[in-house]
């Protein structure tokens, strides 16, 4: 059994901690890498081979194989351009904004094409998402630069795909103004796509608005944020669990040391005091452990299969050097995200990109040079090693929750 444990969770001042794999791909660029519809894969942009590679993993300390399965679908696939990827919605197909135009890809058969959209040379598409694939339905963020000024105005607009072309429908909502264009890998969304149906933060009205494209739509989601807008404050980003009914929220809020809180949304219950509550005092000793003066969230997400949430721990002027950390989502449990049992993953410096895998589920952060990879379906094997410094209370503590963790009693 010695020789065949491979994964290790070390408990020190009553936190786990949880190692990723690290790993090289050599002369492949590594910066930008993205969720796939392939088990056990990502994908990345290669310049090498001008174009769209998969990585895939396979074994504990197996270097994982780079196929190449779509390319020189243009005269230059990677290079200093603005990226933005979709999450998964189809079982072949990804899609991702460059600038001006909207790549879509094949993965099976490595049909790959860019849709125009006819944006000007000094405007920029900044994210697309399928919305409906079976009616060729996207959503896209386009950037319109004001004239004679260094600014640019944010639009969704629902755009159908005709002959490899975006063209615009009726629906359009301006989201906002953005003083500088940055191609670094966004910290926060205000809007998602959630089973074919877009959801969109009204900052000014401080409401989510729900739609499919045509018409609004009532979802209880948003109808729940709505019913209680007044008690949380303005919203940073959010998310909608896969499959259970809540979602969570980063909040601005005041306070020393950390500025900001989670708010969860759940809409299993009538009871307007059970469908908001907040994680505020889980982060002041998180912010304290990492060393920040203050402390900010960013980069949230759900796992695929939604058994995890993870959310990095930031300084606010220095948001390329996260310390992430993940949740258990259980179900069953009163607050839905297990708050006792936060799993710190660790710091990723220089941070370029990140993605999930599924089947089996693990987080993938890329630094330009290394892909930190954070095996989670394995933590229940894992060999749990105390650190010293704990005194024998707070190890009891510990043991009782991994146990319960582990599937023991507690």
């Amino acid at each position: 059994m010695e020789d065949e444990m491979k994964y290790y969770v070390f408990v020190k001042n009553n936190r786990r901690h949880f190692d990723p794999q690290y790993f090289s791909l050599g002369t492949t660029s590594i910066k930008w890498v993205f969720p796939v519809p392939e088990p056990n894969a990502i994908g990345t942009l290669d310049g090498h081979s001008n174009g769209i590679a998969l990585i895939k993993f396979s074994g504990y300390g197996t270097e994982p194989e780079c196929d190449v399965v779509a390319k020189n679908y243009g005269d230059k696939i990677y290079d200093l351009f603005y990226y933005r990827f979709s999450p998964i919605f189809s079982n072949d197909t990804i899609v991702y904004s460059q600038n001006r135009v909207a790549a879509i890809a094949n993965l099976k058969t490595g049909e790959t094409f860019y849709a125009r959209y006819g944006l000007s040379i000094d405007d920029f598409m900044f994210g697309i998402r399928f919305l409906n694939p079976q009616e060729n339905l996207f959503v896209i963020v386009k950037s319109i630069k004001v004239k004679d000024v260094s600014r640019w105005e944010n639009y969704l607009q629902v755009v159908k795909l005709e002959d490899q072309k975006l063209v615009d429908t009726a629906w359009i909502m301006k989201i906002g103004v953005t003083d500088d264009i940055s191609s670094d890998f966004p910290l926060y969304n205000t809007w998602l796509v959630h089973n074919k149906n877009l959801f969109v933060y009204d900052r000014e009205w401080n409401k989510i608005l729900c739609t499919d494209g045509k018409q609004s739509l009532s979802h209880p989601f948003s109808e729940t944020y709505n019913a209680n807008a007044g008690r949380i404050g303005k919203l940073k980003d959010f998310v909608i669990h896969p499959n259970l009914p809540f979602g969570v929220m980063i909040e601005e809020r005041a306070a020393i040391g950390v500025r900001h809180g989670l708010i969860i949304v759940r809409w299993d219950t009538d009871d307007p005091d059970e469908q908001v509550s907040a994680y505020v005092n889980m982060f002041n000793p998180l912010a304290q452990l990492f060393g920040f003066e203050n402390m900010s969230l960013a980069y949230q997400s759900f796992s695929p299969d939604g058994n995890w949430y993870i959310v990095g721990c930031i300084a606010p002027d220095d948001p390329k050097n996260p310390y992430f950390i993940a949740l258990p989502v259980d179900g069953e449990h009163p607050d839905l995200l297990d708050r006792d049992d936060i799993v710190i993953l660790g710091q990723v410096k220089n941070m370029t990109s990140l993605a999930w895998t599924s089947e089996p589920t693990a987080y993938v952060v890329s630094n330009g040079e290394l892909l930190h990879k954070w095996d989670l379906d394995e933590l229940p094997n894992a060999r749990v090693f105390v650190m010293p410094g704990d005194d024998d209370e707070k190890e009891k503590s510990v043991f009782r929750r991994i146990g319960k963790l582990f599937g023991g009693k507690g």
